[in-house]
């Protein structure tokens, strides 16, 4: 393995695949060689048996009154006898046992000793291992017992291993040129095929980070009609993403502008809404300014309400909260029947207010300023002339309850849903100004850990539930 990823490194990427194709047809045509020898090598070895065992047929029934009579010298006159008329495969030595495996005769090179007689029998032919020599045997007794006298023969297998051995290198060299012409084929071939590819790579490879760049109209060249419909589907390609780039910038630049839109429109919303409030304050100084009491209740909606501008244009233009706030306290939530009159005497709508709730609150007192604000609004907007809004706050346990009652038409379902958390979608056909209000509640409701409920009775009115766990912070 470490071998193949070194030569994986070391050979390009674009003649990989080429060069482990012809490594391919090379072990194939030589793991095909071999498989081939072995089952000529077994064939042959078979061919070999058979010789061996027509031979032992005609000298068995020569010699077998004489083995089955134990006659020594007449078996070895005849062995001697069948030695002098040696054609073909020469025998070096004959034997003859007895039933009990005892050697009865022999003839031939004294040197060669036989092994033993029953391994013999039960074999009936094997090569020796240790030299050139297939010892070919033969029982005598019945055919199929495997007991009584039997003969054996020492073939000298010398020319017939040689011939063998030299076949088997011309085979291996002419199988090993074969395959590597055949490896040297497939590689040119794969070559050729994958060069238009290669051409590919090498494009991607050297262009920049960022656009594609289509392949040049000379890249083809003199290619076929399928290399040239894959460059031409390349360049569609590339063209087609230069062209998303260019619409995703302009998208970008649109999705920008619309941003700043949105917070420009959110920020005159939240700062117009105290503006009522405001003018209310101003005008009572100028009629009832004389009046200690009146004039510091007027000084001091004016400062909390300027103070409240001040942190919506700052937390908008700095795009976050602003981490320090003031308590929320019960001249808070009197100060937003001030800013909300304005709006309520122009349409006709009566206020009723019921604040319980103590001295100083553990909450931001700018966020749920302008998201009561906010909600108080839009239940005058939504409220008939003749109609009634009221506010109920008070503590319940760790939450700060504000309940908004209106005597409107009732409450949008997908602004319901949105304000309880559904995640609906923003009717196209709700107004701009109500809208933004609806955006900077479900935010502010989000950024306070809030939670809100809906109780809608169609023709009777809205009733929201906001409970802000006291200790959170925007």
């Amino acid at each position: 393995m470490p071998n193949l990823i070194g030569l994986k490194t070391l050979v390009p990427p674009s003649l990989q695949l080429p060069a482990l194709a012809a490594a391919m047809v090379f072990v194939v045509a030589v793991g095909s060689t071999q498989v081939a020898l072995q089952i000529m090598n077994s064939r042959e070895t078979d061919q070999l048996r058979q010789v061996g065992q027509v031979y032992l047929d005609g000298l068995a029934a020569s010699v077998r009154p004489y083995v089955e009579g134990g006659d020594a010298v007449e078996v070895e006159r005849r062995f001697a006898q069948a030695l002098a008329e040696q054609h073909g495969i020469p025998e070096q030595a004959l034997f003859a046992f007895g039933g009990d495996g005892r050697l009865i005769a022999r003839a031939g090179d004294p040197r060669i000793e036989p092994p033993d007689a029953a391994e013999l029998m039960r074999l009936g032919f094997r090569i020796d291992p240790a030299g050139d020599v297939g010892w070919a045997s033969r029982p005598l007794g019945a055919p199929g017992s495997g007991a009584g006298p039997g003969i054996a023969a020492a073939l000298d297998l010398s020319e017939v291993i040689a011939a063998r051995e030299r076949l088997l290198w011309a085979v291996v060299l002419m199988d090993f040129v074969i395959a590597c012409l055949c490896g040297t084929l497939a590689f040119a071939i794969l070559q050729r095929l994958s060069r238009p590819l290669r051409t590919l790579v090498d494009h991607l490879g050297s262009q920049p980070l960022g656009e594609p760049e289509p392949l040049p109209a000379t890249a083809a060249g003199t290619a076929g009609p399928e290399t040239r419909r894959l460059f031409d589907a390349y360049n569609r390609l590339a063209e087609g993403v230069r062209d998303r780039e260019r619409l995703i910038r302009a998208l970008a630049d649109r999705e920008q502008a619309a941003a700043l839109g949105r917070m420009a429109a959110t920020m005159a919303h939240e700062v117009r809404n105290p503006l009522g409030g405001l003018a209310t304050a101003v005008s009572t100084l100028r009629r009832f300014g004389d009046d200690r009491q009146v004039r510091d209740e007027a000084l001091g909606l004016l400062d909390r309400g300027i103070e409240t501008i001040d942190r919506i244009v700052t937390g908008t233009l700095d795009l976050y909260r602003p981490p320090e706030d003031r308590r929320l306290g019960r001249e808070d939530l009197e100060d937003l029947r001030h800013l909300v009159a304005p709006e309520a005497v122009r349409r006709g709508v009566t206020l009723d207010w019921r604040v319980e709730v103590p001295d100083s609150v553990e909450l931001g007192a700018v966020e749920v300023r302008q998201l009561l604000l906010n909600l108080l609004l839009n239940a005058c907007a939504a409220t008939p002339g003749g109609g009634k809004v009221s506010l109920a706050a008070r503590t319940e346990g760790t939450d700060l309850v504000c309940d908004i009652v209106d005597q409107g038409p009732g409450l949008d379902r997908s602004v319901a849903s949105r304000l309880t958390g559904g995640g609906a979608e923003r009717p196209a056909t709700e107004a701009s100004g109500r809208r933004l209000g609806i955006d900077v509640v479900v935010a502010l409701l989000g950024s306070l850990d809030g939670r809100a409920t809906v109780i809608d009775a169609p023709g009777r009115g809205t009733s929201i539930r906001i409970a802000i766990p006291l200790g959170a912070k925007a």
